[in-house]
């Protein structure tokens, strides 16, 4: 790895410690510092996923049109620095929404900014160790960072209000996303990125740049197009939806439920989600273990059937205080552990759905459920939990992921993985369509 790579992955690494550390906030900061519900919260969780979703749509026109990798990465840095200090210290609601819509968009480019450049940079072996070092730089940092918000939250003695607090995590976050800033700045030439923003040659850029956002209404009900789809397809993709809205009815609102409704401070909601981090990347190390002695119908069947159970634990656990609390913090942590034995499978399925010529735009439909799913629950949820409670949320929730589950399943058992393909994912190697592309 030379040092400049080793600069680019730690840079990625300081902005996953910055969103570990004011993730869980962006939605409680609204009912705590801003005097907001429980919809408001909600309503900002979303309009943050809406925009994970448009910026990652963006991002991928944009080093289309002006393949500037770093100057992206820099760029993302920057903006979501300068945003996250804005919403410290906002005082209106709706401007705090604005403020969630961007940091998201900026926050979705810099990923696939080092992910492309990558690509571009190295050959498959190469590319694909790079990759795992760049996911395994930001995942450490998203769990320290998430550990650093939760201490500052409970033992930072010399500010007594929590919104104060709250108001110090997006500083602090604002200075790590400085610290990413500084390292990627490194591989701008300087000269050469000023020069291009001073010259007149951007405008037609950005005109070009523009002409294709307006397209991406037109081609995200493009990706819907079932030519080249397995007829299964549509049926599958609902049920992705489904798993994917209910699991969400209860994510966009369970912090605002540990905080007020379990009584559980800032600071340990933060360290909670910072263990749920911890149990997930341990499942992904087991999953391989797993594929070798499940089937993938199995795997994704027992991972949903547990979420479901320890959503319903964690929807009559306000019933039960104090055991509640610790019936809530051991079933998210569950929860956290299943998402690879559902995820990874499930990708695998989604690819066979496809043409091996239409498998990428299998695999960007897919995304576009899953935002949508999350956004659409985002929107929902909190106004569920205002109207009817937060049970009524979690039930609603619990429904749909059992639909979902039913979908599924069926469709699992009918189309198992095909066990050369399944038997890659055991060993840690990709899979390929006919001309050489990773089928996940």
């Amino acid at each position: 790895m030379t040092d400049n790579l080793k600069k680019l992955f730690i840079s990625f690494g300081f902005q996953g410690a910055a969103f570990g550390a004011m993730g869980v906030v962006i939605s409680l900061f609204v009912v705590v510092g801003l005097d907001g519900n429980v919809a408001n919260a909600s309503v900002a969780s979303a309009f943050y996923a809406l925009g994970n979703l448009v910026g990652s749509m963006i991002v991928g026109i944009l080093l289309d049109r002006y393949p500037k990798f770093f100057e992206v990465v820099f760029v993302s840095a920057v903006v979501d620095a300068f945003v996250a200090i804005l919403m410290a210290f906002v005082k209106n609601i709706a401007f705090y929404y604005i403020f969630a819509l961007i940091l998201g968009t900026f926050s979705a480019m810099m990923g696939p900014a080092i992910t492309i450049y990558l690509n571009k940079t190295f050959d498959e072996s190469g590319y694909r160790k790079k990759i795992n070092t760049m996911n395994l730089f930001n995942s450490v940092g998203v769990t320290v960072g998430t550990f650093i918000g939760s201490l500052w939250l409970s033992y930072f003695t010399l500010i007594t209000e929590n919104t104060e607090r709250m108001r110090l995590i997006f500083i602090i976050s604002t200075l790590l996303l400085i610290v990413s800033s500084v390292l990627s700045s490194g591989y701008l030439k300087k000269r050469e990125f000023l020069k291009t923003f001073r010259s007149k040659k951007i405008f037609p850029n950005m005109h070009s740049l523009a002409d294709h956002v307006v397209s991406i209404p037109h081609n995200i009900f493009l990706s819907f197009n079932s030519s080249g789809f397995k007829v299964e397809t549509r049926k599958y993709m609902m049920s992705i939806f489904f798993i994917f809205f209910g699991a969400n009815m209860i994510f966009s609102i369970f912090s605002i439920y540990l905080n007020t409704v379990l009584m559980i401070s800032s600071g340990a909601v933060l360290m909670i989600y910072g263990f749920n981090n911890i149990f997930t990347n341990a499942a992904y190390f087991l999953t391989n273990r797993f594929t070798k002695k499940f089937k993938d119908s199995s795997l994704v069947r027992g991972a949903l059937w547990t979420r479901v159970v320890m959503f319903g634990s964690i929807a009559i656990s306000g019933y039960f205080l104090p055991v509640g609390v610790w019936i809530t913090i051991i079933a998210f942590l569950v929860i956290g552990f299943t998402w690879p034995l559902f995820y990874i499978p499930t990708t695998v399925h989604i690819t066979n759905l496809a043409l091996p010529t239409d498998r990428g735009r299998i695999i960007g439909l897919f995304n576009v459920v899953i935002n949508f799913a999350v956004i659409a629950a985002s929107f929902i949820s909190g106004y569920i939990a205002l109207e009817l409670g937060y049970v009524a949320a979690f039930i609603f929730g619990i429904a749909f992921l059992f639909i979902g589950e039913r979908l599924i399943h069926g469709m699992n058992t009918a189309m198992p993985i095909p066990k050369d393909i399944f038997a890659k994912i055991s060993s840690g190697t990709s899979a390929k369509d006919e001309r050489g592309n990773d089928v996940y």
